[in-house]
């Protein structure tokens, strides 16, 4: 009974990684710009400044960290990272997984719990770090790195960012400092994105 329950937690982890994808719209100044536009830096002129905020929906992330039963989906995980070889495969997981952890970060730093929400936003990143430096590896080992790829890694960076900086305005001094550690580590990740183009 235990193995296939195990087996069906693993099936509905694998179809839930398969359906979920992240939608960005820009809206400026109270216009819209079309998803398939690219998004420009913010805008600054002598009359008035343009400010862009990225709509990139982060994944429902399902149990939290505070769950008793959380443990079966870090196994469910690990299960699927082993069982993922291709390296584009691997860093879309890694990006599902990192905006998983920062949505269970919003949600335990809404609920009061800063320190785990801290810890988990950590993990997120370190995640993000993963998808950047295998894409980065594969493209020197000689392989071609999809520019969708590429586009979903600036969409989800650009989305963590955004959130990270509001999340360091109403945080506690004692869970600043890890989301600052972690805002360096996301802005190291933007600056290599650019090698994999």
């Amino acid at each position: 009974m235990f193995v296939c329950s195990l087996i069906l937690f693993v099936i509905v982890g694998m179809a839930s990684y398969t359906a979920v994808y992240a939608v960005e719209n820009i809206t400026v100044a109270g216009g819209e710009v079309l998803p398939d536009q690219q998004q420009a830096e913010p805008v600054e002129s002598a009359i008035s400044s343009v400010v862009q905020k990225v709509e990139y929906t982060l994944p429902y992330p399902g149990i939290l960290p505070d769950h008793p039963l959380y443990f079966l989906k870090r196994l469910r995980d690990t299960i699927l990272e082993r069982l993922i070889t291709d390296p584009i495969r691997k860093a879309e997981f890694y990006v599902l997984q990192s905006d998983k952890r920062l949505q269970m970060g919003i949600m335990l730093t809404d609920g009061g719990k800063g320190n785990l929400g801290e810890s988990t936003i950590s993990k997120a990143e370190k995640y993000m770090e993963q998808a950047a430096v295998g894409l980065s590896a594969y493209k020197k080992s000689g392989g071609i790195v999809p520019p969708y790829v590429v586009e979903r890694l600036e969409k989800a960076t650009a989305k963590h960012k955004e959130v990270m900086t509001d999340l360091l305005e109403k945080v506690q001094e004692t869970e600043k400092a890890g989301l600052e550690g972690s805002m360096t580590l996301l802005k190291e990740v933007i600056a290599s994105l650019g090698s994999l183009k």
